[in-house]
């Protein structure tokens, strides 16, 4: 499927052809009807060869991608089987050269001469060519690493067409890194970005590079990229300095894109350089929305005990909203509070860590028992707060008992031995008639309502 590596592949073809019609006429043998089958016979025994080298070449250099390192295993394994083939079909042929009928005898010599020029076009002709001309192009090795187009395993390339991808290509420069290469370091100033074609990379904020070599440091993951994505945009549009460090966890293949080369791109192909900033505004549209929600994330929830719900203060918006959804479509709402009576005690006992991870425990066991609709969050150190959306209070004691009844069979396996926990659980239903804010409710909740401890 290339017209270059086709074009090389009948060279080798012709020159035999030319070997023998060149020796003909040198020698005086006269161009007849029997001579003349010498082209096609020549062509159809010597392309059987051509194209099992070519194969085998194909299979070699996809382990590896090393052109060298294909053409010498292609010689060592289609070497000899091209030798014993050329020598079977010469020894074949050569009994014509006994024949008493001249025309049958000179066929005979000419073939002979035919296979043996086509064996030497085949072991020094054809790997020159191919060790001298490119016949993997950047395109080919981006397809190979990441097993499709590059139009649909890279973002940045979605939507163009081959020939303009072409265009981006032919001034790019693939670059390798080992695992544990800083390729981008935090505070730099730098004109480039990068495609990742393969392996992955570590998007970091480190506290000291050398410590961390040594085993001391720390680092702090932001990201993880793979083969597809896009990693320095913003230097490359802006010139501005690093905002982290990118570190290769994998061994990498990147491909570079410099300013230079995409204001070059917008002089000479200007639909392509459009698609290609249509494309990156894309990109960076994606992670402007993926750092807005992890933005998000990491102030709504709650980190102090690794319990992953949301703080209060973002809880307290979602309880106001439930509150005026309830006043002004008159529905029910209700409210359970679970609190840990003894945790200060176990704190005394055990210290904070240990304290942080019944906390953790007895979020988990909240969340893994509550309805889709329902949210819960932590309003005090050893306080939960359970919200019922369109639960009246009959309902909600329901729902209390359930609870209740998760945490009397359970055990806090954090010791050999049971520790004794002492929970509180609370309901309170919303009283529309006195409209109170959701820190009044909360208040309430606290103080007012169904008790029940164990």
């Amino acid at each position: 499927m290339s017209y270059k590596v086709g074009i090389i592949g009948m060279l080798p073809n012709c020159f035999p052809i030319i070997v023998s019609f060149g020796l003909m006429g040198w020698i005086g043998i006269p161009l007849s009807m029997v001579t003349s089958l010498v082209a096609s016979i020549a062509v159809g025994l010597a392309v059987d060869d051509t194209i099992h080298y070519l194969v085998r070449y194909n299979r070699e250099f996809k382990k590896d991608l090393n052109k060298e390192k294909a053409l010498r295993k292609t010689i060592r394994h289609m070497g000899k089987p091209i030798i014993l083939t050329t020598l079977t079909i010469s020894l074949g042929f050569s009994a014509l050269l006994f024949s008493n009928f001249k025309p049958t005898a000179t066929f005979g010599l000419v073939i002979i001469i035919t296979m043996f020029s086509a064996l030497i076009a085949d072991l020094i002709l054809l790997p020159s060519l191919m060790l001298h001309v490119e016949l993997v192009t950047l395109w080919d090795l981006l397809k190979l690493r990441l097993g499709k187009d590059p139009q649909r395993g890279i973002p940045l390339f979605k939507r163009l067409s081959k020939t303009q991808v072409y265009y981006i290509l032919m001034a790019g420069a693939l670059q390798t890194y080992d695992r544990g290469k800083v390729i981008m370091k935090k505070g730099e100033v730098s004109h480039s970005m990068y495609a990742i074609i393969s392996g992955k990379l570590e998007v970091v904020d480190m506290t000291d590079e050398g410590a961390l070599k040594a085993g001391t440091g720390t680092k702090k993951v932001f990201s993880i990229l793979q083969a597809g994505d896009v990693v320095g945009e913003m230097g490359m549009i802006r010139s501005c300095k690093r905002s982290a460090t990118v570190i290769a966890s994998e061994p990498a293949e990147m491909l570079m894109i410099n300013e230079k080369m995409i204001r070059r791109l917008q002089w000479l192909y200007p639909p392509a350089a459009h698609r290609f900033f249509f494309n990156l505004m894309t990109v960076l549209c994606d992670r402007l929305e993926n750092l807005t929600t992890c933005f998000l994330e990491e102030t709504a929830t709650d980190k102090i005990a690794v319990t992953g719900l949301k703080r209060l203060d973002f809880s307290m918006e979602m309880l106001e909203k439930e509150i005026l959804r309830s006043e002004r479509y008159d529905l029910p709402l209700s409210m359970i509070v679970v609190s840990m009576d003894n945790l200060m005690e176990i704190v005394g006992k055990n210290g904070y860590k240990i304290g942080n991870m019944f906390i953790a425990e007895i979020g988990n066991l909240l969340r893994n028992h509550i309805r889709e609709e329902d949210f819960l969050c932590r309003v005090d150190r050893d306080c939960f707060c359970l919200v019922l959306p369109g639960t009246t209070e009959e309902q909600g004691t329901e729902s209390l008992e359930r609870v209740r009844a998760v945490f009397s069979t359970h055990l806090f396996s954090m010791f050999p031995k049971p520790v004794d926990v002492r929970m509180s659980f609370r309901l309170l239903a919303y009283d529309k008639e006195l409209k109170k804010s959701a820190a009044a409710f909360l208040r309430d909740a606290h103080r007012v309502g169904k008790s029940d401890d164990m």
